[in-house]
């Protein structure tokens, strides 16, 4: 306990350290935050802020072309920082003029307009631009949307809270109206969440993107929040990432502690890819995060809308826990709800879906229905009530379904796992992959030689769910049981094509796809158990000799049948643009000579006839190529 107190003092000792380095080189002119400027929506109807900066002491006039009567004037205290709260009308498409004046200085913000704002946070997907987006690129050719205002805080990140968004050389932080230039590098996510929301509730709508790829969420924790909540102090310290973006509080300080005084809606976030590893804290750390926000801008029932992350080639069950921490923050937050995506790996492997609309408007509907009151339609999606065993099957009860569940597509239904005891080890279930039916509003999940289940899973692990309401919404993955211990069965994957083909090419080793078998020859470099055993025993074709300067290897296939091809690849992109489907099922891992885990390897498939030639998918880098697997090779 005494050495778990100083571990304690040291961490807050640190957050306090950074807390208090706030104090920067006293203003010589009238300042203004970019978010304090020309074209900003404020929240409209309330209470707003408006500050600056001016010579320590000095007089500063305001004055709001709304407000009757004399401007108002504040005085600067000794670090030259001024505030005034002003009261604002009700939306509306007017534009209103603040001017600002100190002495003989004199700023005048134009094209105020009043309505709704939301700040857009998180990492890559809410960060992921609206030019990257196919379903929503489009909208770059339409002409500009007066109604919808923007403002990017751009990638950045400090050691300190900042008073003022860092500058960078490739950003300008400022508002704008939404046009091409402007929309092009914006959150997609953002966009078609407040674009919704402009169109129904028909206001101006102004976004706040604060959002930065590859980050933890313990970066986004303010400092001077954690110096009070020791406790989340010392789970925020146990991070392990060493990149300084993610480091305790920095992305905080540097996006959203300039921005503290700004009045807003509420927050949509879209993060949790990069504390995968760390599943086991995040509920905690977004519960913090919910409720140090909401303090910050005095917003005690500020709705927060979640996003969970999307299905891809986490290892085990730790991605599902993760989406399982972001269900429960929403399921036990006041004015929280959750997005659900295991429908969304577009591209099997990519862990950032392109097509962005769904989620906007999943989101959009949250706010709608739960906040604005607007919508009567469900907005939430289905979730897990409760099981009952029958027999040898279970049948699982649901919320949130109006009318009935639906399947989406043909075949069988995805995600459906039944557990048993494990009769070697009494705090382990053991699960099999499940057939499952809809009955009403239930379902039905059995599995063949399963006769007495105790648990049932649904997608909790990387597999996509095709269970939906009949309004259109995913069914959430779960679990009725809570053993960490117990893994899930791996996704299904359909039983490989076993045709034959021939190989042209040289410099290749025919081996076994097995576990235990060398990936390249001449390197220490093995296949784990982690692999598909539909898969296991096809022959595969790998480099003789690799380095790290070897181009990969190409070579052509000629198929003796009609069926599928296959190939092992560590790179989707090299994969997808030569015509392949990536099977993010059939993902394997590969094990250093020192028994540590090594990259990931997916299978890769493509219809052909018989006698169809193709190439061989190559790569820059030998690890970025193709490796040839059939039950079957001629070489």
């Amino acid at each position: 306990m005494k050495n778990l107190k100083f571990f304690l003092i040291a961490v807050v000792a640190m957050l306090f350290s950074a807390a208090v380095a706030v104090a920067q080189e006293k203003p010589q002119a009238l300042t203004l935050p970019s978010v304090v400027g020309s074209n900003m929506v404020l929240q409209h109807s309330t209470t707003v802020n408006i500050w600056g900066w001016a010579k320590p002491k000095a007089k500063v006039t305001i004055a709001c072309d709304w407000v009757a009567g004399k401007p108002v004037k504040v005085k600067a205290d000794a670090e030259g920082f001024w505030i005034l709260p002003v009261q604002t009308l009700a939306a509306g498409y007017e534009p209103h003029t603040i001017t600002i004046s100190c002495k003989k200085e004199v700023k005048v913000l134009e094209n105020v307009v009043f309505g709704e704002v939301w700040l857009c946070s998180g990492q890559s997907n809410m960060e992921w631009p609206v030019r990257k987006t196919p379903d929503m690129k489009g909208d770059l050719k339409a002409e500009a949307n007066n109604n919808l205002r923007l403002y990017c805080t751009g990638r950045t990140a400090a050691a300190t809270p900042q008073n003022e968004v860092p500058a960078q050389k490739k950003h300008k932080t400022q508002w704008s109206v939404c046009n091409p230039k402007s929309l092009a590098n914006f959150s997609a996510v953002g966009y078609g969440f407040g674009k919704e929301l402009q169109e129904t509730l028909n206001v101006p709508v102004g976004l706040i993107d604060a959002s930065y790829g590859g980050t933890a969420i313990e970066g986004w924790l303010g400092a001077e929040y954690l110096l009070n909540n020791p406790k989340a102090a010392a789970t925020a310290s146990k991070v392990r990432s060493k990149k300084w973006k993610s480091r305790i509080s920095t992305l905080h300080n540097a996006n959203i502690y300039p921005i503290r005084h700004t009045s807003i809606a509420g927050v949509i976030w879209y993060q949790g890819c990069s504390n995968v590893s760390s599943c086991g804290t995040y509920q905690n750390m977004l519960s913090h995060l919910v409720k140090s926000w909401r303090e910050e801008f005095r917003n005690p029932e500020m709705p927060f809308y979640i996003v969970e992350i999307a299905p891809h080639t986490y290892g085990g069950i730790n991605g599902a826990r993760l989406r399982e921490a972001q269900a429960r923050v929403a399921a036990r937050t006041a004015n929280c709800e959750l997005v659900v995506t295991n429908d969304q790996n577009q591209i099997p492997g990519d862990i950032h879906p392109p097509k962005k609309a769904d989620v906007a408007h999943r989101l959009a509907q949250c706010a709608l229905g739960a906040h604005y009151k607007k919508t009567t339609t469900e907005f939430r999606s289905p979730a897990y009530r409760s099981m009952t065993v029958e027999g040898s099957t279970i049948r699982v009860h649901f919320k949130n379904v109006p009318t009935e569940l639906v399947q989406k597509g043909e075949g069988r239904m995805n995600g459906f796992q039944i557990g048993v005891k494990d009769p070697e080890n009494e705090k382990k279930l053991i699960f099999s992959l499940a057939e499952a039916k809809i009955d009403g509003k239930t379902i039905v999940v059995s599995a063949e030689g399963v006769e007495n289940p105790v648990a049932v899973r649904y997608c909790f692990n990387e597999d996509m769910g095709n269970v939906f309401s009949a309004e259109g919404l995913p069914l959430g993955a779960f679990r009725s049981d809570k053993n960490n211990r117990s893994l899930s069965a791996r996704p299904y994957v359909e039983k490989p094509s076993e045709i034959a083909v021939k190989f042209e090419g040289e410099g290749f080793t025919r081996s076994t796809f097995a576990e235990g078998s060398h990936v390249w020859p001449n390197l220490e470099y093995k296949f784990s158990n982690e692999m598909p055993k539909e898969f296991e025993g096809f022959e595969v074709l790998t480099c003789n000799t690799v380095d790290k300067n070897t181009v990969s290897l190409s070579g052509t296939i000629t198929a003796k049948a009609d069926g599928k091809i296959y190939v092992l690849t560590t790179n989707h992109g090299v994969v997808r643009k030569n015509g392949w489907r990536l099977l993010t099922s059939t993902w394997t891992r590969m094990l250093k000579a020192n028994g540590k885990k090594w990259g990931t390897i997916y299978v890769a498939e493509r219809e052909v006839k018989a006698g169809e030639v193709v190439e061989l998918p190559r790569g820059k880098k030998y690890q970025y190529g193709a490796m040839l697997l059939a039950k079957t090779i001629e070489y």
